[in-house]
């Protein structure tokens, strides 16, 4: 049985359009949007105000670091994005255990990823690190550059791999893999070398501009989300498409 690469669990009238080159999100999926991410929540149950507040907090310590950039900066937002990700305990510990090398690695990888024509550079170089995936390594840009960087994942990937263009298939197409022999859940296909190529290529030519686009018509339609833990209503990025497809799917997705 092949690997499932979409399933059909998005609400009916949840789809995109394209126009004029770019993609119109329906009602439908701006509302679903604008709720999950206005109710993130991840690990569930942390509370949404939580939750998002240490996404801000983050976002504002990579920052610094990003700023003082050195082996040991690069080193630490590394492991503090696989931390904050739940990177499982073997591949922590081989980032957290990352040699003189390895960190000075990291640095000249974040260079690229702030770096617009340079992006794939860093990805390529984060993912050849121990502990690192692409699935890591995008969350790591997504921190580093949060106005532009996103991150997938398998809940991300499969939003979006299900996520219907009137009239022109799905919005992307990653590769999926089983996690075990006995198929009881599939996820991004990110632990081969055939498996990353494919879906880095996906990732940066047809993810991060789809929802950079999806974004835009958001702001353009006014369609403000509420940040739980500011209080503030707030305009759309990239990163918080993701978040919002991330959290919708991770409650109520296949997985």
């Amino acid at each position: 049985m092949p690997v499932p690469n979409d399933a059909p669990s998005l609400p009916p009238g949840t789809t995109l359009s394209r126009v004029t080159g770019a993609y119109a999100p329906s009602l439908g999926l701006s509302q679903l949007l604008v709720r999950a991410r206005s109710n993130y929540d991840w690990p569930a149950g942390t509370g949404a105000a939580a939750s998002q507040q240490l996404i801000i907090d983050l976002e504002a310590l990579v920052a610094a670091r990003v700023i003082a950039l050195n082996p040991t900066n690069a080193h630490q937002i590394v492991v503090d994005v696989s931390s904050w990700a739940g990177n499982n305990a073997n591949s922590h510990a081989q980032i957290v255990g990352a040699s003189p090398a390895q960190q000075a690695t990291m640095q000249g990888a974040i260079i690229d990823l702030v770096t617009a024509t340079r992006t794939s550079f860093g990805i390529n170089a984060l993912w050849a690190l121990p502990g690192i995936s692409l699935v890591i390594a995008s969350k790591i840009f997504r921190f580093c550059s949060p106005q532009i960087g996103a991150a997938v994942d398998r809940h991300a990937s499969y939003f979006f791999n299900s996520l219907p263009i009137v009239g022109h298939g799905h919005s992307t197409n990653f590769l999926r893999q089983w996690v075990n022999r006995h198929h009881t859940r599939s996820r991004l296909a990110v632990y081969s070398g055939h498996g990353f190529s494919l879906n880095r290529d996906e990732y940066l030519d047809s993810y991060l501009p789809l929802l950079g686009c999806i974004a835009t018509a958001l702001n353009a339609a006014g369609a403000q989300y509420h940040c739980a833990a500011t209080g503030l209503m707030q305009n759309w990025n990239a990163a918080d498409v993701e978040m919002a497809a991330y959290y919708w799917w991770a409650s109520n997705g296949a997985r």
